[in-house]
């Protein structure tokens, strides 16, 4: 055993390989020594590849947010749930074959109509709510203002200035 050993110093600012070599993105990226990174067993760094994403991988629900403090505008067709915690100006529809659930939290703000099978309202929303033959929630923290179309309705205290539109199942009056 070698008792006059000594380590060497550890330097946080070093890099695992030139800050110049480019990525395929056209950055140049930098890795600290003591970072793990993947061995490529030729002594180069392992280049990025891009991923391409499948059909399967695309057709899943994909999940929607707007969080607090941020200001969306423009339309949006959504592919499964949607959380509004910020402002939205502009329409959120679900997209065709598809079932969206749409929630505005109390936070949240849309200026514009909301179309899903499912919609819950702790917010406030400007425009129409259509829910089809679905569902529509209303809180109590809730501002609604426009037109609501519903096949199940549930309101718990909310200010709400609107028409109602019950949707009724095809054949009956």
């Amino acid at each position: 055993m070698n008792d006059s050993y000594q380590a060497p110093d550890f330097d946080p600012t070093a890099t695992a390989y030139p800050p110049s070599l480019p990525t395929p993105y056209g950055q140049s990226m930098q890795v600290q020594f003591g970072n793990a990174l993947p061995s490529t067993g030729n002594g180069s760094p392992p280049q990025m590849k891009p991923v391409v994403l499948t059909d399967a991988i695309e057709g899943l629900p994909s999940r929607s947010m707007v969080a607090e403090g941020m200001h969306f505008t423009g339309n949006a067709q959504l592919r499964g749930p949607c959380s509004i915690a910020g402002v939205v100006e502009g329409n959120l529809a679900q997209a065709p074959g598809s079932e969206a659930a749409v929630v505005v939290t109390e936070t949240g703000h849309v200026k514009g109509d909301i179309s899903a099978v499912k919609i819950s309202v702790m917010g406030q929303t400007d425009g129409i709510l259509d829910a089809g033959q679905g569902e529509v929630s209303l809180h109590d923290t809730a501002r609604v203002q426009g037109i609501i179309r519903y096949g199940r309705i549930q309101v718990n205290g909310a200010d709400l200035n609107a028409t109602l539109e019950r949707a009724l199942p095809p054949g009956q009056l």
